[in-house]
């Protein structure tokens, strides 16, 4: 055998090898939380912001973590998207003596995404690491005479793996409800999720600390992007 073709077919091998090192994409399906009847664990999540800032306000960061009613994040995390505008506030009805609800939408950028390898979508990889592509947050607060009494949130948002780029998980979140704040006077219990700053370091001791009730995580047509030309460049250094 010429020279070429022996390291053509070792350079093959070595590409073969390296090919079966993500073993392959989460598995297609709809994972509706526990409370739904599905496997997917309920979670909490903290907003947190600079001193100055506040939920409403540019610079506030979360952090979501899955519970299984002991451990935080064994199942899964989104985490360090942030506020970079001004919410937009879209219903008003509180009245002249500050009763009533108003519902805004809040839009964070940036921040990731990680699922645990032993999860329902689980296909050989370890775990699933990722970015987030958007996320949007509607919060509904309850006011008694101008004060903030309670809050609930729904979310949509998109997401992609590190190493299966399409944009294929959709996650929602329904019905997350505040427990406490640091703005209300509130001592920040230990078993939440810590309170992040854009830089995903837990620098702050400000922000708010959520529960989750509904939980459904979509995952639809996680591909590996081919190399087909990469492999023909290949093929060419060993043409004779």
């Amino acid at each position: 055998m010429k020279r070429s073709g022996i390291a053509l077919l070792s350079l093959l091998s070595v590409l073969l090898l390296a090919g079966t090192s993500v073993a392959g994409p989460p598995l297609d399906g709809v994972y509706d939380s526990i409370d739904m009847g599905g496997p997917t664990e309920l979670g909490r999540y903290t907003e947190s912001w600079d001193p100055g800032g506040g939920a409403l306000m540019v610079g506030t960061t979360f952090n979501a973590e899955s519970w299984d009613g002991s451990d935080l994040g064994l199942q899964w995390r989104y985490f360090c998207s942030t506020i970079l505008i001004a919410p937009v506030l879209l219903v008003d009805n509180v009245d002249g003596n500050g009763n009533g609800n108003r519902t805004y939408m809040k839009t964070f950028s940036g921040g990731y995404i990680w699922l645990s390898g032993t999860g329902p979508w689980a296909n050989g990889d370890p775990d699933y690491p990722g970015v987030i592509d958007n996320y949007t947050e509607f919060e509904t607060i309850q006011y008694v005479n101008w004060v903030e009494v309670a809050a609930v949130t729904n979310v949509q948002a998109t997401a992609h793996f590190d190493n299966y780029p399409t944009a294929c998980m959709n996650f929602a979140i329904g019905n997350g409800s505040l427990v406490g704040s640091t703005d209300l006077g509130d001592l920040f219990p230990g078993d939440y999720p810590d309170f992040l700053d854009p830089n995903c370091t837990a620098t702050r001791s400000l922000g708010a600390w959520w529960d989750m009730f509904t939980i459904t995580l979509t995952i639809t047509g996680c591909t590996t992007p081919v190399q087909e030309s990469t492999w023909g460049a290949v093929k060419s250094l060993y043409s004779e």
